[in-house]
């Protein structure tokens, strides 16, 4: 594809037009000498531009660092910006790309967007498409309009996410929408190469990403600590598997996104929080608050092709209801798309709301969970033929990395006797939860 990412240029302060006295820079001062961090930003600010003082950039990123070490965000995009141009400090995009990183994962939609540019790049960061797609998701989720549309290039082009082109066209026509140059010229150039369906398709996407989007920001002033109103429904659906201690094995993107997290076991909800991730994996660990309940995690010493599976979790449960559902296949690939190491291809029917939701062998032994589906309309544009019920999940070898990092979860030797099917999935059900976000 001939659009790479677009990079803005970022304001880095912003002060008011307001009169300025001795006595303001006085009292501004002396709440920052304190180690008021909001303080310390706004004298930033002053010092930066010069509005009322004379500019001193030394000075400006000064109060910046102590407000950035506080956990100020602002202030962490601002020194990421000034080590990015080298702007008052020795240029250097490791340091950049750290600092940003710092306001990513504090939810700044502009870091989370310059992270992800940067991983596309190999800027400052060792290049990698993943990340990449994962940080302008979460920066396009929040609604930044260049994030979008450099999304829509991930998908396009297959780079850190399945290539598909709906899903391309979709993220062009919600960046256009919201004054992203680069994603309306991507939207109108590669319209011409869909099919009418596609086209279609990429418009009714594009409307439920816009509901989801703004679905979300009504959600967004909840406290994760408040009980939700009845009116307030799930953003999402996942599936996940509660094992020994309390605590849920899923998808990391089932959650990453999420204000709180709910899990539905033994019909109750339960608060939950994330305890450990793999991003680079995909695989989230949740801690349940109200219980240590949970399954008793084995693995199997090898899985081979044509091994039976099934699976069982909550394919849209706002269609299909609340109750487990069991689909049963095998594998029939030792790899993933495009021989991606990290999965295995699956037979098993699966549906939105399945991921996260645990693969068992026929002994009870957890295969992986299940993660991606391969996308038809993609499919049938790339190769002229209507694949079905091609599916993904991540191996087990993945998971027990992340599993051996907390203390406790036990892992049990692999299990050969044979049981009877209808027994070992009455059995499993019981720790097979809804991952519920909000």
């Amino acid at each position: 594809m001939k659009k790479l990412f677009c990079l803005l240029s970022i304001v880095v302060g912003f002060v008011p037009f307001v009169s300025f006295s001795e006595t303001d820079m006085d009292h501004l001062l002396k709440r920052a000498q304190q180690g008021n961090a909001q303080s310390q930003v706004e004298l930033g600010d002053y010092y930066w531009d010069g509005n009322g003082v004379p500019t001193n950039v030394v000075e400006a990123i000064k109060w910046y660092r102590r407000a950035a070490e506080q956990g100020n965000v602002l202030a962490q995009r601002h020194l990421g910006y000034c080590y990015r141009e080298g702007s008052g400090v020795e240029l250097n995009l490791e340091t950049a790309s750290g600092w940003y990183r710092r306001a990513a994962e504090n939810g700044d939609a502009v870091a989370q967007y310059i992270l992800g540019v940067s991983y596309y790049a190999g800027q400052g960061v060792e290049q990698d498409y993943k990340e990449a797609a994962w940080w302008c998701r979460l920066s396009a989720e929040q609604g930044y309009a260049e994030a979008q549309s450099n999304l829509g290039v991930c998908y396009y082009n297959g780079r850190g996410v399945l290539q598909d082109y709906v899903e391309a066209y979709a993220w062009w026509l919600v960046a256009a929408m919201n004054g992203s140059n680069l994603g309306a010229e991507n939207r109108d150039v590669y319209k011409n190469s869909l099919e009418s369906e596609q086209i279609a398709a990429g418009h009714a996407r594009a409307e439920e990403l816009i509901a989801n989007m703004e679905r979300k920001k009504k959600n967004s002033s909840i406290r994760s600590d408040q009980i939700l109103p009845g009116d307030i429904a799930p953003s999402g659906f996942g599936s996940g598997l509660l094992v020994e201690g309390g605590y849920v094995l899923t998808c990391w993107h089932v959650v990453d996104t999420a204000k709180k997290i709910a899990i539905s076991y033994q019909g109750k909800d339960f608060p939950a929080s994330v305890f450990q991730k793999d991003t680079r994996n995909d695989i989230a660990i949740l801690r349940v608050e109200g219980t240590d309940a949970g399954v008793a995690l084995s693995f199997p010493d090898s899985v081979k092709l044509g091994t039976p599976v099934f699976t069982m979790g909550f394919p849209h449960p706002d269609l299909q209801g609340s109750n487990v559902k069991f689909t049963a296949g095998t594998i029939s690939g030792l790899t993933g798309a495009q021989d991606a190491p990290l999965y295995y291809q699956i037979s098993v029917p699966t549906q939105s709301g399945n991921s996260g939701g645990p693969l068992f062998d026929e002994y009870g032994n957890l295969v992986g969970i299940v993660a991606a589906k391969l996308n038809s309309p993609v499919a049938l544009a790339s190769t002229g033929d209507l694949t079905q019920n091609v599916n993904y999940a991540i191996k087990a070898d993945y998971l027990v990395l992340l599993l051996r990092t907390v203390d406790g979860i036990k892992i049990q030797p692999h299990q050969t006797k044979p049981v009877k099917m209808l027994g070992l999935v009455e059995e499993l059900k019981k720790s097979v939860v809804m991952v519920k976000v909000y």
